[in-house]
């Protein structure tokens, strides 16, 4: 009995202490854990969406539409990859549509009119980039949707697009892009979807751009196009957003353009060099360099398979071609130079065409080519046979002025003169006028002729100047008078002294002086003449090397004036060539077509493409009849 009243006693404390305590504790802890009314307004909302299902269109009216607004507010330019002519840019994609699911009566939640919802348990259209050029399965970022009593939603995601575009370098570096996003519904038609610009704000906001050092944004339009879907009747509205680009050519300029100036204007003073000098085609060898050089920075900078080269690409080749032919004429030019010896003279065509431009262009003419290797020679051997006519007549005068002047000795003196003749010698013993009487024996001579020999004066005493052996001395002059005095060569003769005796004795004496004179002179004649033979020769093979060496200098400076007039020609063709292609490929031009003319094309493709769809359409219609 005892043990039962203790236990009594125990439960009726635990039901007045314990249980009140914990019942209380409870319902304080329920008024903390209560939610707020967004929580149960966000709660109450999904709830409703997990009963009617997230696939399919919020519509409570499969007939219904929904109409989605969008917007495009670019933010950064990231990049235009001309090689491999993709766009990147970072923006914000603007969405609007009304859910008819996401309704609710703000004053049964605390007058609450707008909450955040994420995008994985509702509905969001299917807007995506048609010509995307993106290895990434994702664009957006997951961000909240606001959405409003009325059920209207607005999503912002920012992402990051990567869209093909087409690259233009005709005009790089100061080229004109234009690229655009085509957005639109993957699966929906019209009639389920209709894609309209968000605020009708036809254009790509700006508001948080941030500008780009390499490209300027010149124009960004928007337009609603139409598009025919393979389901003949339907209709699929997308979204073009265009952005017109140009390039700002401040670095390309210093890297590309400002160095092929540079290196053109060093080209045009290469044609200036003398034609013959090797250093030229060494100079003209690094200026190719230098421009394959460039053109090997313009290859990576553009598309490597576009079909269209630029400007400043032609503009190079341009350079290297004439650098090219400049050089091709250069070494011929030197080839001549160091093989003059086998080349031949200059064509009188040639030298005509080059007459015409050294005059033009204000080039020393050419003197004519030395056509005959012996008129040199020619004319040599006429001034030696006139010197030597001019010397005979010389000679001949001289002997007579002697004759006239001196006293007719006995013996003929005049005769003794030796008749000199040029260059063939200076005495010939042929000539010499000897009386006969003179050669015969004395037994034959007459009384009278031996008295002529006697026949003088007294005082008078002749004496016959004898060189060498007893002949004339080459030094001997004919108008050289001879006084009455001691000879050492044929001694005294005293006239008035001499008998009949010695009159012989004195013609025997002077006879054979006189015959051994005529052999000394003959052998010297004939080997006088020998060795005029032989000097004649070596003046001719002098004046034959003399005169092929003129000819050969005559060659190479015929040559050289012929290159030196094409080189001339050459620099005035470069200059007008890269002055007029310098102002048509290196300066800026604008755009090649305008913002209507690019979006009309736009829309005459679209034009081009539904007709091709309605005529297929049209003949599967008349095959199902």
């Amino acid at each position: 009995m005892f043990i039962w009243n203790t236990w009594k006693c125990h439960l009726w404390f635990l039901l007045i202490t314990v249980f009140p305590t914990s019942f209380i504790s409870g319902l304080f802890y329920h008024e903390h854990v209560i939610p707020s009314s967004e929580k149960r307004l966000i709660k109450q909302l999904i709830d409703n969406y997990e009963k009617a299902g997230k696939i399919g269109r919020p519509v409570k009216n499969t007939k219904d539409r929904v109409v989605v607004g969008y917007g495009l507010s670019l933010f950064q330019l990231l990049d235009l990859d001309e090689k491999n002519q993709i766009l990147t840019i970072n923006v914000w994609a603007k969405y609007t549509w009304i859910d008819q699911l996401l309704r609710w009566d703000p004053a049964n939640y605390s007058n609450i009119r707008e909450v955040r919802i994420p995008p994985s348990v509702i509905w969001t259209p299917d807007i995506v980039l048609y010509n995307y050029a993106d290895e990434r399965l994702k664009e957006k970022r997951d961000v909240m949707l606001n959405v409003d009593y009325m059920g209207r939603v607005f999503w912002s995601p920012p992402a990051i697009f990567k869209s093909n575009c087409p690259i233009d370098i005709k005009n790089f570096p100061f080229d004109y892009q234009h690229c655009f996003l085509k957005f639109a519904s993957w699966t929906y038609n019209s009639e389920q979807l209709d894609l309209q610009f968000l605020d009708n704000r036809t254009e790509v906001d700006i508001d948080q751009y941030t500008s780009s050092n390499e490209w300027s944004l010149v124009a960004r339009p928007a337009y609603r196009f139409i598009m025919l879907s393979d389901e003949c009747g339907k209709e699929i509205p997308d979204l073009t957003f265009f952005l017109f680009l140009k390039r700002n050519p401040a670095f390309y300029g210093y890297l590309l353009v400002f160095p092929c100036v540079l290196l053109s204007v060093i080209t045009t003073v290469i044609f200036w060099l003398p034609p013959q000098i090797p250093a030229k085609m060494i100079l003209s060898m690094n200026i190719f360099v230098a421009f394959s050089l460039l053109l090997k920075i313009l290859a990576v900078s553009t598309p490597s398979a576009s079909t269209i080269v630029p400007y400043l690409g032609y503009f190079y080749c341009l350079n290297m071609t004439l650098l090219s032919l400049s050089t091709f004429a250069s070494t011929i030019v030197v080839h001549l130079h160091f093989q003059r010896v086998k080349s031949k003279h200059v064509p009188p065509w040639l030298i005509k065409v080059v007459r015409f431009f050294a005059t033009l262009l204000h080039v020393s003419k050419l003197e004519p080519a030395v056509t005959d290797t012996n008129q040199k020679l020619s004319v040599v051997e006429a001034q030696i046979k006139n010197a030597k006519m001019k010397q005979s007549i010389k000679s001949e005068n001289l002997l007579d002025t002697w004759s006239s002047n001196q006293q007719t000795p006995p013996l003929n003196t005049q005769s003794n003169l030796m008749h000199t003749s040029g260059v063939d010698s200076q005495w010939d013993f042929n000539k010499i006028q000897i009386p006969e009487d003179y050669f015969l024996n004395p037994s034959e001579l007459s009384i009278l002729q031996k008295q002529q020999l006697l026949m003088m004066s007294d005082n008078s005493r002749v004496s016959y100047p004898i060189g060498v052996n007893g002949c004339q001395p080459s030094g001997y002059h004919p108008t050289q008078t001879y006084p009455q005095q001691k000879s050492n060569h044929w001694g005294e003769f005293p006239i008035n002294q001499v008998n009949e005796s010695e009159s012989d004795k004195i013609h025997d004496k002077m006879l054979k002086k006189f015959q051994q004179c005529r052999r000394q002179s003959r052998r010297s004649t004939i080997q006088l003449g020998f060795n005029l033979g032989d000097l004649c020769n070596a003046l001719k093979q002098l004046m034959l090397k003399i005169s092929k060496k003129d000819e050969i200098a005559q060659r190479d400076r015929e040559w050289r004036l012929v290159l030196m007039t094409i080189d001339r020609l050459f620099c005035w063709f470069y200059s007008i060539v890269v002055i007029v292609a310098g102002v048509y490929l290196l300066f800026p031009r604008g755009r090649s077509h305008t913002v209507n003319e690019i979006i009309a094309m736009h829309q005459e493709a679209y034009d081009i493409r539904n007709q091709a769809v309605a005529k297929q359409c049209m003949a599967g219609y008349s095959k199902t009849i």
